[in-house]
């Protein structure tokens, strides 16, 4: 009896609730500086967005930690499904980025999810009602990433685009493109040039909405012989053998 109330913390105050996730357990990163600084500039490129106000500090830190692993592991970095640019601007400031010699390629068409490439079934689901959460941005983006000199600023559908990423080494991919189509072909596409230990943050693989997105990954991830890590924070991580 005592062992299960230990791990069941009674007492034990809530240390992060918020975009889906409620827990007692240590959550000391949300008061580390660097990434209190790296989480302010990401979040400051969604004002006057929906998502304004939208506390995505640990999803965010687990793309900052994706991305210390790829600085050490050595090589580019992909974000496919940029919007304004909130994750890889937080990011670029946690890792110092810009003093390194690497490319960051942004791919999105900057103005939301073509509707051409939504299955019927996300239809259904009322993914084609997000577009008016995603107006066009493309400027904005230019003016975020424009001082960084290897910010690779792509605009287009994916996987139209994916030919513009002039990389045979890839250390870091994050997809959310909020569908499943584009994201399995950039998965396709990207996979074979990502480099042993690269690590790959799917941002929509655990929530509810996004489960035809969640069982197309499943089934590719199988393919090369591996499982997704589904995370507390709703997305998904898959680490390059």
């Amino acid at each position: 009896m005592e062992l299960e109330k230990l791990i069941q913390g009674p007492g034990w105050p809530v240390t992060y609730n918020a975009d889906g996730l409620a827990t007692v357990h240590n959550s000391d990163f949300t008061r580390d500086p660097k990434f209190a600084e790296a989480y302010a500039l990401g979040s400051a490129t969604l004002a006057g967005t929906p998502f304004a106000h939208v506390d995505f500090r640990w999803r965010v830190f687990i793309c900052c930690w994706a991305a210390q692993q790829a600085k050490i592991t050595g090589g580019d970095f992909v974000e496919c499904g940029v919007n304004t640019g909130a994750y890889s601007r937080a990011i670029i400031h946690y890792i110092d980025f810009k003093d390194m010699d690497r490319k960051f390629y942004l791919l999105d068409t900057y103005e939301g999810i073509p509707v051409e490439q939504i299955g019927v079934d996300e239809l259904a689901r009322g993914i084609g009602g997000y577009s008016k959460y995603y107006p066009d941005c493309f400027e904005q983006v230019c003016q975020t990433f424009g001082s960084f000199k290897n910010a690779r600023i792509i605009r287009g559908r994916v996987p139209d685009t994916l030919e513009q990423i002039d990389s045979n080494e890839i250390a870091y991919v994050s997809i959310d493109m909020n569908i499943a189509k584009p994201e399995i072909a950039a998965g396709e596409y990207l996979w074979p040039r990502m480099v042993r230990g690269a690590i790959l943050v799917l941002d929509d693989y655990g929530w509810r909405p996004h489960i035809g997105q969640k069982q197309a990954w499943d089934e590719l991830a199988h393919q090369w012989g591996l499982r997704v890590l589904a995370l507390p924070t709703g997305q998904g991580l898959l680490i390059k053998p």
